[in-house]
């Protein structure tokens, strides 16, 4: 009797659930082993595998990747009852296959096969696979997608886990297309112990429950980690890494602060944040709102304060738009400055509002002198460059000096001889101290 019969016998024979046999032992087509096929499954055999019986959608995969002469080589186990229930597995020489009746059957092999084993296979947050192993789009790595996840391969990073919300990010951002490449960790808790994150090959995306999944890299990462990563004072990222409205600067937004960097900066951290609104009557003619925007962005990093642009909205109010802004007073408002500062649609109480006029009368290039309680600026139409930046600074609490390498100069934003103009430690700490940054 061989082997195959012996096996045959031990699951009922021709009364068990194989049923009778449907063809004689052949050899196998590798030449190696030999199997027979029975009406509701077959007993494959080898020297090295010994005798096993496979069957339903798991045979079925089986014998859509080669049968033995696949990467799976010859069934090592008959099929099983998976630990947890609810599915069924058979092992080969050189992987598994699983089923269930929600995921149908799929392999599983090699390095993603042993990373989801250690992981607790169907027990694990993963779930059982509902792909194959695959080839990544860009031809490099191997992928399966599980239940509630993913283990993504390459030669190069291993085989590293990926779920939730930290997957639904880099899935967004194009998978291991994106900048960030490949996983170089499986999901980890955070050292807070609050959050969870995963390293990439090109930069990390963390996750806590308060900021939701975000991406860091470069070197704005490479500040967030010199700081002591989401145990600094700025916490976890609550933006991807964005561009400034000019394009030539990048910033994160963090729980508390912000990270900003340019060329000329390179990467400064800022501990509070300025959040700005743009109410216009009139765009300026000179340097648009974006270009102010992205300079006053600039200068304002380098006193680690950061710029939240919180909105804007079209003003259609033609009495205020040449606006009489008296002696353009700190303490002190005109009847129109009262009345176009009212304005303050969707903006809290700290927040600055900047309204964009066609000019001021008399003619300056902007004024911050507001009413109490409503901080904000008006900007003229033909403004420098600076102007915003050096009207928010008023705002702020700074004031003139006659220095024109820096910020607040008194003779002019346009005089300004360095840019990005200066703001000195001092002017730093005021602006720090006001009630605007948060």
């Amino acid at each position: 009797m061989s082997d195959i019969d012996v096996k045959y016998a031990a699951l009922g024979g021709a009364g068990g659930w194989l049923g009778p046999a449907m063809t004689p032992e052949t050899v196998a087509p590798d030449g190696v082993g030999r199997y027979r096929h029975y009406r509701s499954g077959s007993i494959y055999w080898s020297p090295s595998s010994g005798a096993h019986e496979v069957h339903g959608r798991i045979r079925d995969r089986w014998a859509a990747l080669g049968w033995e002469r696949s990467f799976l080589g010859y069934p090592l186990t008959d099929e099983t009852a998976t630990p947890g229930g609810g599915g069924r597995y058979n092992h080969f020489q050189g992987g598994s296959v699983y089923w269930t009746p929600a995921t149908d059957a799929h392999e599983v092999h090699g390095a993603i096969r042993g990373k989801w084993a250690a992981l607790g296979w169907e027990r694990s947050v993963l779930g059982y696979p509902i792909t194959d192993e695959s080839a990544t789009p860009d031809g490099i790595g191997r992928y399966n997608h599980f239940q509630a996840g993913s283990v993504y391969w390459t030669t190069a990073t291993g085989a590293h886990e990926v779920h939730g919300a930290i997957r639904g990010k880099w899935s967004s951002l194009g998978w291991e297309r994106s900048f960030l490449g490949y996983p170089l960790t499986d999901e980890t808790t955070a050292p807070d112990g609050v959050g969870r994150y995963n390293h990439f090959q090109g930069g990390s995306v963390y996750w806590s429950p308060s900021s939701g999944a975000h991406e860091v890299h470069g070197a704005i990462r490479n500040e967030w980690a010199r700081l002591g990563w989401e145990r600094s004072f700025l916490g976890y990222p609550t933006s991807d890494e964005l561009s400034t409205e000019d394009g030539s600067g990048r910033y994160s937004e963090f729980q508390h602060g912000s990270i900003f960097w340019s060329p000329a900066t390179g990467a400064l951290a800022c501990r509070e944040t300025v959040r700005l609104h743009i109410k216009c009557l009139t765009a300026p003619t000179r340097f648009s709102i974006n270009q102010m925007i992205a300079n006053m962005r600039v200068t304002y990093a380098t006193a680690q304060i950061g710029v939240k642009y919180v909105s804007f909205e079209t003003l259609n109010l033609p009495a205020l738009n040449d606006l009489d802004v008296g002696g353009c007073t700190a303490g002190s408002a005109t009847a129109e400055q009262i009345a176009l500062f009212a304005n303050r649609n969707n903006v809290t109480g700290t927040d600055v509002v900047v309204y964009f006029v066609r000019s001021t009368q008399p003619p300056f290039n902007g004024c911050a002198a507001h009413p109490a309680g409503q901080p904000g600026a008006a900007v003229a139409s033909g403004a420098s460059a600076w102007t915003l930046a050096h009207e928010v600074g008023h705002v702020l609490g700074l004031s003139h000096v006659n220095d024109n390498n820096r910020l607040m100069t008194g003779n002019g934003t346009d005089n300004i001889t360095n840019p990005p103009p200066d703001l000195i430690a001092a002017e730093s700490a005021t602006m720090l101290a006001s009630a605007s940054t948060v």
